[in-house]
Order: structure tokens, then sequence, then C-alpha cells
């Protein structure tokens, strides 16, 4: 690309993306960005961009600072980097990230040209003892230490408080980021996977059948698409959250059962759908905790908008929702940008990969720039609509 006629406030350079990166990047810049760069040919940069994830970015940042040594360097990761002489940005990139790194750019290039000429040549500094500091420029990490917000506080306050929704979980400090981190489970441990694996064999086999552990039976029936067991909630929520071992695993199988037969035997009331089975007790398996090995940095989006009507619906779950129907999110910029506790976007993540809602971003572009928020546009009916066809002929 050509630089143009008009001079922008800054020209860059693009590395280590691929052909749809980088036109996402270009457009990003010319409109979120609002215009503050433009990309060009390299030999008429003012500043390098390198995608720190691709598979040769240290040779490529090892290349532009031989070719370009006074030349600054913006590395985008999606880990925290701290590289001397760099500037850092977290992907996925938010405008107004990427906009504080170029206004620290500029400042630090205008108090160069402002700096009086020294006579006697100055002992050696690193950048990062400079004023402009861009070594170690990190907008990582999302406020964990945040107060809690009303709305918060008003659902521990409820009859039952956190435990309704989640459950009880100790030994996890989900306000240090090191443990939070951590905080995952292994749905493979616990009865959620059995009753999961049982769903899908009754799915394919496309017949009834009984799921028996050491507690209470499960029936499946996939033609109404519905479980039915002999237990309320609250006696769900506790066996859920048991790690089943190799005691509780041997005595877990299913069996098949005739479907009209044992349906006409049982009781209205104790039938459930499956989603919504299969929701709340990954929510209570769960327990604010996400599953083991979903990366919090790679972004992941929803499918469609959940059935909230029938759904155990946990706090902050519409807010999270709307968030993520918009376009892919990671796990921590959700928390980051909605302020919301962990807990629960790691059990709205956990119930909506569990039923097959949330999807993992294949797109190396999502991973590199948020998607910023839609213009709400006038809503028109069918026949504005048509109207406004016919005018147009």
């Amino acid at each position: 690309m050509k630089k143009p006629a008009g001079k922008a406030p800054f020209n860059v350079a693009l590395y280590g993306m691929d052909p749809r990166s980088y036109k996402t990047m270009e457009l990003y810049l010319k409109g979120p960005c609002r215009g503050m760069a433009i990309v060009v040919d390299p030999a008429d940069a003012d500043i390098d961009i390198i995608d720190a994830d691709f598979a040769t970015a240290g040779e490529i940042l090892q290349k532009r600072r031989q070719q370009a040594p006074g030349r600054p360097i913006i590395l985008l990761s999606l880990q925290t980097l701290n590289l001397e002489n760099t500037y850092f940005v977290q992907k996925p990139v938010k405008a107004e990230q990427l906009l504080a790194v170029f206004t620290r750019i500029k400042s630090a290039d205008l108090e160069a040209k402002n700096k009086p000429v020294m006579l006697a040549k100055p002992a050696a500094t690193t950048v990062a003892e400079s004023k402009t500091e861009p070594a170690g420029e990190v907008m990582t990490s999302p406020r964990l230490d945040q107060p809690r917000t009303q709305k918060r506080a008003l659902f521990e306050d409820n009859e039952g408080g956190y435990a309704t929704f989640l459950g009880t979980l100790s030994g996890i400090d989900f306000d240090d980021p090191e443990q939070l981190r951590t905080a995952s489970f292994d749905p493979r441990l616990y009865f959620l996977s059995y009753v999961q694996s049982a769903y899908r064999v009754a799915c394919h086999e496309k017949r009834a059948l009984q799921l028996n552990s050491v507690w209470k039976p499960v029936l499946i029936f996939p033609d109404s698409h519905q479980v039915w067991l002999d237990a309320d909630d609250k006696q769900l929520r506790a066996f859920a959250g048991v790690e089943q071992n190799k005691i509780f695993a041997g005595n877990i199988g299913v069996i098949p059962i005739e479907a009209e037969t044992v349906k006409a035997t049982k009781e209205l009331d104790k039938f459930q759908d499956m989603d919504a089975f299969l929701w709340k007790l990954t929510i209570w398996t769960s327990k604010g905790r996400f599953p083991f090995g979903l990366d919090l940095n790679h972004p992941v989006y929803l499918k469609h908008w959940p059935n909230f009507t029938r759904l155990l619906l946990t706090p902050d779950a519409l807010r999270i929702a709307a968030l993520l129907v918009q376009g892919p999110r990671t796990p921590l910029d959700i928390i980051k940008v909605l302020n919301v506790s962990p807990q629960y976007v790691f059990a709205f993540i956990s119930a909506s990969l569990g039923l097959g809602m949330l999807g993992k971003s294949e797109r190396r572009a999502d991973e590199i720039i948020v998607a910023e928020p839609p213009k709400h546009a006038k809503r028109q009916g069918l026949l504005a609509k048509i109207l406004n066809k016919l005018r147009s002929d």
C-alpha cells in the first residue's frame, strides 16, 4: 500500500499477520481508531506493529530493529510482554488502548525534538528509564480488585445467596490473578460428564435410557428431550459438586428402558427439559470455575441467544450474553469490560459450552481486535421497508 498524499498522524507497517488479520487491523485503524494511523509500505512507516503471537515474530522483531533501529515498535499479544524498547498492547486490541500508545509515542517524539543538544555524551540509559517508559507498557489483566457492584450485592443478600446460583466453593481467591488463571474444573471427574455421555448415547441410539449411580437414577427420554429425576434442585446442586471417585464411578452405568411404559408411571412434575437440566447441572458443577482446557486469553462467542425463559438465570447472564452475541471476546476481557465477578462469567461460559452454544474463534483476526458495539439503527417494520423500496425504484 502506497503512502497517501494526505499526511496522517502516524504511518504504520504491519508484520506477522495473515491477509484477513492485516485487512482487519487496517480497517480498525481507519474506523474505531479514528484514523490516527494508516497502513503504509514499510519504507514509509513511522511505527512498526508486530503480531507477537506469529510463529516467526522473534525473527521479525530482530530484523525490524536492525533495519529501522530508531523506529517505535508496538507488540500485540495474548500474553503479557515486557520487552525493552517496545510498546505492548494486549490482544484483543481495544481502540482506546491503541490510541493511548500512539499518544505516548507522539509525546516521546515531541520530547525528543525539543530536547536541547548535549555537548557531552550522556550515559547510556534504557527506554524504560526514560519518562516515556515504553518498555513494560502493560494494558492487560482485568481490574479484579474493583469494588463489587450493587447488583452483585443484591444477589448475595437474597435468600440462599451466592450458593443458590453457583453453590459453595472454597480454596480459590478469584481476586488473585494467579489463582484466577488456575480456577478450572475437569468435567470428567463429576456426575455431569456421565449425564452428558448418557444423553449422547440415548440420542444416537434413539432410545430411552436410565443412568444409574450411587445416587438417584436419571431417566433420559430423547424423543421428548426430557429427563426425569426424583430430586429437587437443592439435592442436585449438592451431588453435582461431588467428585466421582473410583467407588462412585464403579457404580455408574446405563440400561435401556421402555419410554412410554415408564413415562406412564412417573410423576409429571419431575420431568424436566434436557437443556435446562444440563444448564443448571453444569453451573452447579462449575461453581464459578471454567472448564479445564479453556484458554482465558482466547476469544469465544455465542452461536445463538440462550432461551433464558427455561434456563437458570445466573447473575449478569443477560449482560454477558449480550456482549458475546456482538462478537468474540476473551473470558478475561468480559470480566474487565462488564466489571462483573469472574465466577459469574466462568459459570455462564461453562453452561453455554456444555449446551454447544459457545464457539471458540478460529480466526486470528478475532484475537487482534475487540468487536465494537454495534450502532443502534432505527428499526423499520416490514411495511416501512416495502415503502422505502418502492420509493427508491
